[in-house]
């Protein structure tokens, strides 16, 4: 009796010491994988993909009979005609804006307006110096700049790793069930339906992420061309769905989404005058409105996360590895969410010792 009681807490704790252990594994498997954030992304957005695009793979290959590789084929050219003639259409209904825009860029008198802003705001306070303040606004005017460029440039880097997307979505699809098979092979039999378990789970996860995001950047860049347009932006329609794409990126994303509609607007109008109402329903109110009910919703229903943890989750991936550790915050949270519950479950539901 006595060696009943003593080993009824030892074999209880078992499951919760394999998750942990589980989960350092994993954790050590992120750490690694955190040195080459490029990859990790390219990879993460090839996996999303291919989870997108597998039951429409599977219509053709188990309805009309084609095999796998013909029926990737298949979905991967009705994939390219439909975004080529998207791109298509929206490069018709944009190029002339853009040439518009650049002809009015090049003709404004960036330095001009510099200087009459500088001289309206020293004729209000007399003590500032005309020259110091000119210059101090010259050089954050050449700041900025810089920082644009910068920015510029790692996303055009980013866009040019992009094109090694299609090329891993494609052969996830094609040999990704003979993968996760021989995968699978290897789990002994005890783990079987708890591992299927996990990987399902995981895989609903990452697709609730992505869900949730496209649908939460839908919604802010509707708002965003409402508000342009109430507010007399020109290309309201553009400069929203440039705001709603950049709200994809977390936390920073809605600054550079403003960006855009405030150059329009100072080169259109020659002055500062919108800027204030810009910033203050794009920056201010969209975004409460979006941080307050938008995104809780979409997160809470698509990866079952309190809106707090993914504050909490998003500013640990900053930390660790910038707009990239943000990007990739809410997935590996997921992933080590989902491998820890049902981990714990499966140990204690199937009663594995051992």
């Amino acid at each position: 009796m006595k060696k009943i009681f003593q080993n009824q807490p030892e074999s209880s704790s078992k499951p919760l010491i394999k998750v942990v252990l589980l989960l350092v594994v994993i954790a050590l498997v992120l750490w690694v994988l955190s040195l080459f954030p490029d990859l990790v992304l390219i990879i993460l957005i090839s996996l999303l993909l291919s989870y997108i695009l597998y039951p429409v793979v599977k219509i053709f290959e188990l309805r009309l009979n084609m095999r796998r590789s013909i029926a990737v084929a298949t979905v991967f050219f009705m994939l390219f005609v439909i975004v080529g003639v998207g791109v298509a259409v929206l490069l018709r209904t944009t190029i002339s804006y853009l040439e518009e825009l650049y002809k009015s860029f090049s003709e404004f008198p960036f330095q001009q307006k510099l200087n009459e802003l500088v001289l309206s705001l020293v004729s209000g306070v007399p003590f500032l110096n005309p020259q110091s303040v000119a210059e101090k606004a010259k050089s954050i005017v050449d700041a900025g700049i810089a920082g644009f460029n910068e920015i510029a440039s790692s996303i055009t880097g980013f866009l040019v790793n992009l094109i090694i997307v299609p090329f891993i979505t494609y052969f996830m699809l094609l040999e990704g069930d003979t993968a996760l098979k021989k995968l699978i092979e290897r789990v002994p039999n005890k783990y079987f339906e708890m591992t299927l378990n996990v990987i399902y789970k995981i895989k609903k996860g990452l697709i609730g992420y992505l869900n949730g995001w496209i649908l939460d950047s839908i919604f802010v860049g509707i708002l965003n061309i409402v508000v342009f347009y109430v507010i007399g932006v020109p290309y309201a329609i553009l400069l929203g769905i440039i705001a709603g794409i950049s709200n994809l990126i977390p936390y920073i994303g809605p600054f550079f989404g403003v960006i855009p509609a405030s150059l329009v607007s100072l080169t259109c109008f020659g002055d500062f005058r919108q800027l204030p109402y810009i910033l203050f329903f794009s920056l201010l109110v969209i975004q409460m409105i979006d941080n307050v009910l938008i995104q809780p919703y979409c997160f809470s229903k698509t990866v079952d996360m309190h809106p707090v943890t993914v504050i909490i989750v998003l500013i640990i991936g900053n930390s660790l590895m910038g707009v990239a550790g943000m990007l990739l915050a809410i997935p590996v949270a997921t992933i080590l969410k989902e491998s820890a519950v049902q981990t714990y479950w499966g140990l204690k539901s199937y009663r594995i010792t051992a």
